[in-house]
This record gives structure tokens, C-alpha cells and sequence, in this order.
């Protein structure tokens, strides 16, 4: 909280609501102050400094106009987080010793117990129904399963994902509307090849996903992180930015978001639908675990909702049946798909006809919803037993953000404790875990103290997660004045 009754003003040369709002900064940078929180009100700053409430409002303009803050009508002032990462030289302040860390790549050896990557578990692949459809399709096919596709994909599967989108999603979409990418991190970079220019402005939640940003950075686009909330963006953030900045895109995941895990809310959801109307941008909707929840609720995409065209929808099996099969699907207007196809076309040409036509048997054959009910029960039973360990955590006063769906958790860290402290500690323990620092675009306050942590594909959870817990005691009890946890 800002410490109104500490601020100095000195005599200067600059105009009193220059001083203050510079005396205002520092107070932020001191103090740690979260962004979003309120700043106090216009006549309670100037009561407690004694100056004109002229004065604080020219100087709470000032902060805005600096990116600091901004002005909600009728609510008040509140905190902006960075806007622009801070230089390199600020960075190595900023992390520390966590050099390793920032190029978002963690380090994995042998006999490592791996509980930070987001991949799935491969005792739940569908092996032996994919088996059975490549075979149909060399059967059937023969030498041509082998040959070129369009550069859209396979029409069969175009048609397939068409009903498969509407049925499974709420989606109403025609096989025009699709393109068969390799992966949604190829669907991303075939959007911004094909929306974006040289410095055009992106908006993306924080914290978000990690392979978003390289993406964005490689076609020199102008990344702005929007805080998450407890149900989705910030709007208010949201909105102050897109008056401000006007971006062509948003990238969001409004369904268990990468890596917190929080969903949108109804009314945030219609509220995005008509911001992107409002200031002209499209929103990049990265669906990559609404089929995976894990409270028996279904929570539709965003793009079912969508009947303007603002929402592109971005769709990857990776996660859901097999990495290995870098298969997903763009839905786009079909404006927008006609410049993704040419793009794509210039990227690679086309996708594998093989593993697209063995989808398609796949597909037909109705394997679909028997696995992903086995795959959805698997993870419920390893999120189960994943958040009987961690429970024990909160002696230590860490926080356990709700598990709806998808195979992650997301721990927040008592107050003084680093992630990157937990993270090295872990490490040279054999034990691979996420620092929650890597999912976020700019540093801010709090960014330092969460944990993301897999519990999906090691065999060793329980184990690795012991040792996590013994980490995490043992720097909590070293941070404290004496040994309060045995």
C-alpha cells in the first residue's frame, strides 16, 4: 500500500505536482506496490500533504501520461504494471543470479524428475487406436497417404473438425473457415505472418504462456502483458491500453489459462467480445485445455460465443492425444484464412498427409470421446493425488490456486520467499520445477513468488514433490528468525 504519510515534497525547481508525482514513483519502486491496487483518493493525498487537490490531480494526469497509472471515471486511480521490459542490464538486477532463467528454457538432465514441463502423460496416448488408423489409411490408401495436401489440409479433415468443432465446442464453422496447422505454436506464427506489421501492438494475459512471447518478439511486435484476475484480464487494464496503444491483437486463453489456471467469467467474456469491436483488434484464442477439466463442469470456448468475427480460434491435439503428431487447426474468417493459406503455403507447403488422413480414420472411426474421457479421468486421479501432497505446503504459507481443468498447479509463495531460491534448491536436488517468473512478459510486483508445477507426465510425482516440500520448508524456516517448521 502506498505510504501517503511518507512522502516528501523538497523545494525544487520543478512545479509542486511535478515534485509529487516523482515522489509518488518512488514510493512504487520502494515499496513493492502491486499493480492494480488503488491509489488514495484526490482530496485524502491532498489533506495529508497539505497541498491543493489541483495539485494531485495535475500530478496523478502526469502518472498516467507515464504509463504508471490510470484513471477509472467515478472509481478512482489505479496502479499500471511495466508496460516495456526493462533493459538487460536491469533484468540481471532485477532476477539476480537467474541468468539461466531468462531466456525461458529450463535445463533438463538424465535421471531429473521433471515436473515443470506442460507436457501430457504417454501411458494415456491413444497408441493403439491410432495404430489401428494409420493402418486403415495405408490400406486404403496406399502410396497417396504420402502425397501433397492442400496447403489448407486434408478437405476430409477440414470437414471432420467442422462438425467435430460444433458438436465438441459450440462452434458453427464451415471447412472454408479451417486451416490443418503443425501445432498452435505454427498457428501463431502463421497469424502473425499474416496480421501483423513491424511494430504493431499485441496484448497478451500476464502471466501467460512462454512460447507466446518468442513468437511475437521474432515478427517485432510490440508485446504488452494485462494482469490476470482472479476471473480473467483485467478489463479496466484492458481497456485503458487498447484506447492507449490500439492493438491489432490480443492473445488470450479464457478457458484453465496457462499457466494460473483461472477461467473467464460470463461477463468478462461478453465484455472482451465487445472491446475488440470497440477498438478494432482480434482476439488470438488459444483453446489448449478446455477438453481437459477436471470438475465434471464444460466450459465452452470463447469463439462459440463470437458473432462478429473478432475471435480467431486456435486449436492443437498435442496436449489431447500426442505431441508427436504436431497437428492443431486454425477457424478464421475466411477473408483472414485465404492470406493464412498463402502463408502457409509459403511456410511448408502443406502438412503430413499421412499422420492428417490417419486423424481423419481416427476421427471416423468415433475414438475421440472414449479417449478423452479415459485421458480426462487419468488426469483427474493425478490432480487428486497431486493436491493431497501440496496441501501439506500450507503450513509453510503457500497458496494453491483452484485445479479446474488442465494438469497443472499454480502455488503462490509466502511473502520474502523467491521462486528462483526454490527453483535452485530443487534443482540440485534433481527435481525440475517452473518458476513463475518465466510466464511473465515484464517484471511487477509479486512476480517473483509463484511456482508452476506439472502433474502429469513424470512417474515420480509424489516423489519429486517431496522434495519440493522439503525446499520449500527448509528456505521459508532459513528466511525466518528461527526454525518454526520441523
Amino acid at each position: 500500500m502506498l505510504d501517503i504519510v511518507s512522502i516528501q515534497l523538497k523545494e525544487t525547481e520543478l512545479p509542486l505536482y511535478q515534485s509529487l508525482a516523482e515522489a509518488i514513483e518512488r514510493q512504487l519502486r520502494e515499496r513493492d506496490v502491486l499493480s492494480g491496487e488503488r491509489l488514495p483518493s484526490v482530496r485524502t493525498l491532498a489533506k495529508q500533504l497539505g497541498v491543493n487537490p489541483s495539485t494531485v490531480v495535475a500530478a496523478y494526469h502526469l502518472l498516467e501520461k507515464k504509463g504508471v497509472a490510470y484513471t477509472k471515471l467515478g472509481s478512482g486511480t489505479y496502479l499500471l504494471p511495466p508496460t516495456v521490459p526493462p533493459p538487460q542490464d536491469d533484468l540481471e538486477g532485477l532476477f539476480g543470479d537467474y541468468a539461466e532463467l531468462n531466456s525461458g528454457r529450463l535445463s533438463f538432465s538424465e535421471g531429473m524428475i521433471d515436473l515443470a514441463g506442460n507436457a501430457p502423460a504417454a501411458d494415456v496416448f491413444p497408441v493403439a487406436e491410432f495404430k489401428k488408423a494409420i493402418n486403415t489409411v495405408l490400406d486404403t490408401d496406399g502410396g497417396y497417404a504420402f502425397s501433397y495436401q492442400e496447403s489448407e489440409g486434408y478437405y476430409p479433415l477440414r470437414e471432420i473438425l467442422a462438425s467435430f468443432s460444433g458438436a465438441q465446442y459450440g462452434i458453427r464453422c464451415c471447412p472454408q473457415e479451417i486451416l490443418v496447422t503443425a501445432g498452435a505454436q505454427q498457428a501463431l506464427d502463421l497469424l502473425c505472418k499474416a496480421m501483423l506489421h513491424p511494430g504493431d501492438t499485441v496484448f497478451a494475459e500476464m502471466p501467460s504462456y512462454i512460447g507466446m512471447r518468442s513468437v511475437f518478439a521474432l515478427h517485432d511486435a510490440k508485446l504488452f502483458g494485462v494482469p490476470m484476475e482472479p476471473d480473467g484480464l483485467s478489463l479496466d487494464i484492458l481497456a485503458y491500453y487498447a484506447q492507449k496503444y490500439r492493438p491489432r491483437l490480443l492473445y488470450t486463453m479464457p478457458v484453465y489459462q496457462t499457466p494460473t489456471g483461472v477461467s473467464m467469467s460470463a461477463e468478462k467474456r461478453r465484455h472482451l467480445l465487445k472491446l475488440a469491436a470497440q477498438y478494432d483488434f482480434y482476439i488470438i484464442e488459444d483453446d489448449l485445455f478446455s477438453d481437459i477439466n477436471l470438475k465434471g463442469e464444460r466450459l465452452y470456448p470463447l469463439k462459440s460465443e463470437d458473432a462478429d468475427g473478432r475471435v480467431v480460434y486456435v486449436k492443437s491435439f498435442s496436449k489431447l492425444l500426442m505431441p508427436g503428431i504436431r497437428t492443431g487447426y486454425v477457424i478464421a474468417p475466411q477473408n483472414l484464412l485465404e492470406r493464412l493459406s498463402a502463408v502457409k503455403y509459403a511456410t511448408d507447403i502443406s502438412g503430413s498427409g499421412l499422420i492428417q488422413r490417419a486423424l481423419t480414420a481416427y476421427f471416423q472411426k468415433g475414438c475421440w470421446s472414449e479417449n478423452i474421457v479415459q485421458i480426462s479421468h487419468a488426469y483427474q486421479e493425478r490432480a487428486q493425488a497431486a493436491l493431497a501432497n501440496v496441501s501439506e505446503w500450507k503450513r509453510f504459507g503457500v497458496r494453491i490456486g483452484e485445479v479446474r481443468g488442465g494438469f497443472g498447479l499454480w502455488l503462490t509463495l509466502p511473502e520474502g520467499i523467491a521462486d528462483r531460491e526454490i527453483y535452485y534448491r530443487c534443482k540440485a536436488q534433481k527435481v525440475l520445477i517452473a518458476p513463475g517468473s518465466l510466464f511473465y512478459i515484464t517484471p511487477m510486483a509479486g512476480f517473483e513468488r509463484h511456482l508452476r508445477i506439472s502433474f502429469a507426465s513424470s512417474r515420480e510425482v509424489e516423489k519429486g514433490l517431496r522434495v519440493v516440500g522439503e525446499c520449500i520448508r527448509s528456505v521459508v524456516n532459513k528466511h525466518a528468525d528461527h526454525t518454526i517448521f520441523i
